[in-house]
């Protein structure tokens, strides 16, 4: 719509995709944001959304103009989660989030996460049907068919769709194959990329060492038990996220950024109350604590900045596809 909408105020040039990808990843830090404060707290947010808006992932993703920014819409569908779980207003939320849920179902492969988060909240979308009765239900399912039909059309018209829409390769690949996909997606997230140079820094992983610890210490947050219920989400996105990817579709890295950035904010959360459960009345082992994770903050944001403002454009592998040669 934002890109239609450029056109059609003459604008034609690539500086429209990469406004409209702007735009998105501007909205895409307000809801990382948003998630951040209801899933951790305010302070967590804020230190875990400077990391997230400031990292290399975002900044590609956010300013290359194109439409793999649109896979960051899990965090519209963890959005949707807390407003469905605190609104008072359930009829009109309802109706909202049915609209939010049938658009995200044209972004290739975010089907999958809606499936989960059905699986997950069977029983309170359940509970919520009986409590709106028979005749709001069925304007919701309605409402819904009405939004994605034209998605269903495109489905009757070429079957094709379906697969990529659902972010699935043309042919699977070999068990080696894939084993290697997923070796090359692990070494790009924390030790080498293997991502395009057009997008990426060439060999630059995804995270910093600083980063790499936070996410440890988020993995460990989400498997230790009890295990949340809002952590059987992510843990499920994250798994998700990584198989599409693996198997090689129309699944990127996108996909992953905000995920990663979410597990971060939990590692960050989860040394944070281990810290201060150590020292509870101590202040100034309770300010060192705080320095320290601060510390590492502007480490991140300086290391990305650098990365993406000054080392990326400045690469050779860089240059080689950026560059046009002019005919002698």
């Amino acid at each position: 719509v934002l890109i239609w909408l450029g056109i059609k105020l003459g604008h034609n040039s690539i500086a429209v995709t990469r406004v409209a990808s702007a735009l998105l990843a501007t909205v895409a830090a307000v809801l990382f944001y948003w998630v951040a404060i209801h899933w951790y707290s305010k302070r967590v947010a804020l230190v875990s959304t400077i990391l997230f808006v400031s990292s290399s992932g975002f900044l590609h993703f956010g300013r290359f103009g194109d439409a793999h920014i649109l896979q960051m819409a899990t965090l519209v569908l963890i959005s949707c989660v807390f407003i469905f779980r605190r609104t008072r207003q359930e009829k009109f939320a309802a109706y909202g989030i049915v609209a939010v849920l049938a658009a995200c179902l044209y972004v290739p492969v975010i089907v999958w996460f809606e499936l989960l988060g059905l699986v997950l909240m069977r029983q309170r979308i359940l509970y919520l049907f009986r409590k709106l009765g028979r005749l709001h239900t069925t304007l919701l399912i309605l409402f819904g068919t009405l939004l994605t039909l034209p998605l269903l059309i495109r489905f009757v018209v070429d079957p094709e769709s379906i697969r990529v829409i659902f972010g699935l390769p043309a042919a699977l690949p070999t068990p080696a194959l894939l084993l290697d996909n997923f070796i090359h997606l692990s070494s790009s997230i924390i030790y080498r990329g293997y991502w395009p140079t057009e997008y990426w820094m060439y060999g630059a992983p995804l995270l910093n060492a600083a980063e790499s610890i936070l996410l440890i210490a988020g993995l460990v947050m989400l498997f230790k038990r009890p295990i949340l219920r809002g952590n059987y989400f992510l843990i499920g996105t994250l798994g998700v996220s990584t198989l599409l990817i693996t198997l090689g579709g129309s699944a990127t890295v996108a996909l992953l950024v905000p995920l990663v950035y979410l597990t971060i904010a939990g590692g960050i959360y989860y040394l944070l109350n281990e810290w201060l459960t150590v020292f509870p009345k101590n202040p100034i082992a309770r300010y060192s604590g705080m320095t320290l994770l601060l510390a590492l903050a502007v480490f991140s944001v300086l290391y990305h900045f650098r990365a993406y403002y000054t080392a990326w454009p400045n690469a050779p592998e860089t240059k080689s596809v950026y560059t046009i040669k002019q005919p002698s």
